[in-house]
């Protein structure tokens, strides 16, 4: 083998091991901040409903995931026609709802909407440290 090729392959290898070591580090940092009182305080809030909030630099989040439970919207769309299926609403291997159009036609058919409702959950993500301003963690308490 040609001796530039290994020393490329060496490479990459390190720098594969390098990578890995930093994303352990970067995470045990991460849950290090995270187990910070004042930024577990930030948290609490989100801890429900997921979401972002941001206070002295430190963005953190909780991302969410919209669920429907198969089985329930299952039943709900076999009482109906076909055809009168509201748009948000395609059929694949599960049922597809589209949140944006969901919302916009419960907002404005709310007798409807609470069968929907019973189908719908959000699963949230882990909470991370979503961003770190610099310029903010440098200044002053006073300026913040």
């Amino acid at each position: 083998m040609e001796e530039q090729i290994k020393n490329l392959a060496l490479q990459l290898h390190g720098a594969k091991q390098k990578k890995q070591e930093i994303e352990r580090h970067i995470k045990s940092v991460e849950r290090k901040l995270l187990d910070q009182k004042e930024v577990s305080q930030l948290l609490l809030p989100l801890n429900n409903e997921g979401g972002e909030r941001t206070q002295d630099g430190i963005t953190v989040e909780i991302k969410r995931e919209h669920v429907w439970d198969q089985f329930l919207l299952d039943e709900l769309l076999e009482s109906m026609p076909r055809e009168s299926w509201p748009s948000f609403v395609a059929q694949v291997t599960n049922y597809k709802v589209d949140m944006r159009g969901f919302t916009a036609w419960a907002m404005a058919h709310p007798d409807e909407a609470g069968r929907w409702h019973a189908c719908h959950s959000i699963k949230l993500g882990k909470e991370r440290v979503k961003s770190i301003d610099p310029d903010k963690l440098n200044q002053p308490e006073e300026e913040v």
